[in-house]
């Protein structure tokens, strides 16, 4: 607000009677009007100062409440991609643990057509459940991941020497003590290493999807 001096100035001066004490009176006047200008000024700033600050304070609480919102929008669908991935990647293990142990307890001493077509399809699921897997790694963690390759690893490794023990005719001496290893080796598996893997799978899993505390 400005002050207009020469009015406070004239005034003074006819109150005075134009008496010597002028300017002490107009110093007086002065620094009255000027307190009270900056006083008014003051309060004047500091409502501009706080409604300023009240309006960049719902700014930022409106952005954070913005970015909030992104972020559980973003984790929701991440968490239902996953949820996605470990449902149709579980189908594939199961299918895979199933037909292979059926495959392994069904080929020792019987290398039929049938078989040899069975070895095929069975060599071709496993491949699908690991390129499944390869394809998705980005939505698992890598602890996951590192059993994922063993399990996919065990099972391809025993599917494999089954098939080509398997399908054998008329082995000599030597070649069936090689597939009599092979194959109790490989059922052995089926029984041991191969579900626990399977289980430890299932517990991360689990874990991931949030219905078993991590």
């Amino acid at each position: 607000m400005a002050i207009e001096w020469q009015p406070v100035l004239i005034t003074a001066f006819v109150a005075l009677g134009g008496s010597v004490a002028i300017p002490a009176a107009a110093a007086w006047l002065l620094k009255t009007a000027l307190t009270e200008w900056l006083a008014r000024e003051t309060d004047a700033f500091k409502t501009r100062l706080q409604a300023d600050a009240n309006t960049e304070i719902e700014r930022l609480k409106n952005s954070l409440e913005m970015i909030a919102t992104e972020h559980q929008v973003r984790f929701s669908k991440l968490h239902e991609k996953r949820a996605e991935v470990i449902d149709e990647l579980y189908k594939k293990l199961t299918d895979v643990f199933w037909h292979g142990q059926l495959f392994v307890m069904t080929s020792e001493g019987n290398p039929t057509r049938y078989q040899k077509e069975e070895f095929a399809k069975m060599q071709n699921e496993v491949q699908e459940a690991f390129y499944f897997a390869e394809k998705h790694r980005i939505y698992l963690p890598e602890s996951l991941c590192t059993l994922l390759d063993r399990y996919i690893g065990q099972l391809r490794g025993t599917v494999l020497a089954a098939g080509i023990f398997g399908r054998i005719e008329n082995p000599s001496g030597h070649v069936m003590m090689q597939s009599f290893e092979a194959f109790t080796k490989a059922y052995e598996k089926f029984e041991t290493e191969i579900p626990a893997a399977r289980r430890s799978l299932e517990t991360e899993f689990r874990k991931m999807l949030g219905v078993e505390p991590s």
